[in-house]
């Protein structure tokens, strides 16, 4: 075993329960093909934040109403020539 991990097993066995529970998470974060942004690894170690193991499913893409008229946009360009 290398000295990294013997270090790491030894620091755990003085972690609090909490504290052991949010490296855990942390763990599976690396492990996880190391995937998420810097961001959400830091949210995964802050007990405050519940940090999803899998990623939300992107939105679905919806089609803009069609409405009578000019669109609005239209209309504030031809306003400020």
């Amino acid at each position: 075993m290398s000295s990294a991990k013997e270090s790491l097993r030894n620091t755990i066995e003085l972690l609090s329960e909490k504290e052991a529970r949010q490296i855990m998470q942390l763990a599976r974060i690396v492990k996880d093909k190391k995937e998420g942004s810097i961001t959400m690894r830091h949210l995964a170690i802050d007990g405050t934040f519940t940090v999803p193991l899998k990623r939300p499913k992107s939105f679905r893409i919806v089609q803009p109403i069609k409405g009578r008229g000019c669109a609005a946009s239209k209309l504030l360009v031809e306003d400020r020539r």
